[in-house]
């Protein structure tokens, strides 16, 4: 959930271990692990929106490593080719790349 919006939502395994919405990729990649150690952390640039003033189009736009022209138009709702999951992006991660490295990174 982004912004009071849900932006991805899936069987909780395929989310976690392959999420495809950046914020969810890059809220993952934040959390610091024991089996991770000496592995970058995520760092999300930006700050949030203000929930009164919410940007046009997708709310993570401003943020997003991933963000296009085409963001600025509010996505819906899609399911990946092979998923059961939806998402609410237009340029979502490649489901290859682990979670946390599409953004700033810090080594914890």
């Amino acid at each position: 959930m982004y912004a009071g919006r849900v932006v991805e939502y899936g069987e909780v395994d395929e989310v976690l271990d392959r999420s495809l919405h950046p914020y969810t990729h890059g809220l993952i990649g934040s959390v610091p692990s024991r089996n991770r150690r000496g592995v970058p952390l995520n760092q999300i640039p930006g700050m949030t929106p203000s929930l009164l003033n919410l940007p046009p189009g997708c709310a993570f736009r401003e943020r997003c490593p991933q963000a296009t022209d085409i963001c600025s138009i509010a996505p819906e709702f899609t399911q990946p080719e092979g998923s059961t999951r939806k998402i609410r992006c237009h340029s979502p991660v490649s489901p290859a790349e682990p979670a946390g490295r599409s953004t700033g990174t810090q080594t914890l």
